[in-house]
């Protein structure tokens, strides 16, 4: 994957900013999706990990939202939750939105130093991923299947591109998303490779 196979979309524009629809597609992949949903300047870091996980696989698609604002802030300018995606709004995300992905990976950023292991993937699964992570990067990592940041809602888009409505959700730390991303992608390309996600 290249960044010319790439297309954008522009969503929203501000005198000093912009929000744009990014995504990477062949027309016929559904094995892995990787998001980013949030990136940008609104969780830094998370559109870059996606693009570098997908280029890493030898069949992946792309999707990717990036909001950059130079005078107010892209977090509150265009931070909607998860389950807040909707095919309507995002163009590019309507041209997958039916594909039934075999694996959909997202990434997102968290203020505090964890890294939380959600989506609604068998509980198995998210152990196994915390566990290959912790041993992989700087933070804590949890397996989480409540509370906020779980990512476990049927209609977190994570879980409704997912063709068993079970997708992966990480919530990461600034350093684990930006300074221990390759560390991070290194862990999933393997567990993606040995078919446990």
């Amino acid at each position: 994957m290249t960044p010319a196979s790439f297309r954008t979309h522009r969503l929203e524009e501000t005198d000093t900013g912009h929000y744009t629809e990014l995504l990477s597609n062949d027309g016929k992949n559904d094995g892995v999706l990787v998001c980013a949903a949030h990136g940008g300047h609104v969780e830094p870091g998370t559109a870059e990990q996606a693009v570098d996980l997908a280029a890493r696989l030898p069949a992946a698609s792309c999707w990717a939202c990036l909001g950059y604002d130079e005078r107010q802030s892209p977090f509150e300018l265009w931070h909607p939750p998860s389950s807040a995606f909707s095919p309507d709004e995002y163009p590019l995300l309507a041209e997958i939105a039916d594909r039934n992905f075999e694996t959909v990976v997202s990434f997102h950023g968290l203020g505090d130093d964890r890294v939380l292991v959600g989506g609604r993937i068998d509980t198995d699964a998210k152990r196994y991923v915390s566990d290959r992570l912790e041993d992989a990067v700087s933070s804590p990592v949890e397996s989480v299947s409540t509370g906020p940041y779980a990512g476990v809602n049927p209609g977190n888009f994570v879980n409704w591109l997912a063709r068993d409505g079970r997708g992966l959700q990480l919530e990461q730390s600034r350093t684990v998303r930006i300074d221990e991303r390759d560390a991070v992608n290194s862990v999933l390309e393997g567990l993606l490779e040995e078919d446990v996600l």
